[in-house]
């Protein structure tokens, strides 16, 4: 799902931008959902082949809140996007919640959440929600975002189905 939503970029500015929500039920536990998430490892595994990350310094391979992560990106392993910030401003366990405030050259905004709801004790609801905003080109970001995060969460359920 897509929608117009107003954000405000690091600078203050109000914009005009797009809400992507994807939401799915993994067949798995959601303690290993949780505990597979942490992992760095994962992000690059699930993002594969239409985005890549290249960690730009010795940044751990965990998550962690309040922590800052810096990539070199490659949209579909070779097409260069430039340095991709992470912050991860919220990680918590009880609520199941992951919260990031992220962006880069072209996307200057794109602030993350992740919610997972336990359904049953095998079933996870995974829902990923993204705020963008990438000035003239906000549009096909959105475009580009949603097909993104679907592949993200197919993925996922493969993943899923191992844990």
């Amino acid at each position: 799902m897509i929608q117009k939503v107003k954000l405000t970029t690091r600078e203050g500015k109000k914009v005009m931008g797009y809400r992507v929500t994807v939401t799915s039920d993994f067949h798995s536990n959601i303690e290993n959902i949780w505990d597979k998430i942490q992992d760095v490892n994962t992000l690059r595994e699930i993002c594969k082949p239409k985005a890549s990350f290249i960690a730009c310094d010795d940044s751990p391979i965990q998550w962690k809140e309040g922590k800052t992560f810096v990539f070199k990106m490659y949209l579909h392993g070779f097409l260069p996007v430039g340095r991709h910030t992470i912050n991860v401003v919220k990680m918590d366990k009880t609520s199941r919640e992951i919260d990031t405030k992220e962006y880069d050259n072209t996307v200057v905004i794109w602030n993350h959440y992740i919610k997972m709801e336990e359904i049953s004790q095998q079933v996870t609801r995974y829902t990923d929600t993204v705020d963008l905003y990438a000035g003239c080109l906000t549009s096909i970001a959105a475009w580009w975002t949603l097909k993104f995060y679907k592949h993200r969460q197919r993925k996922w359920q493969k993943i899923a189905k191992s844990l």
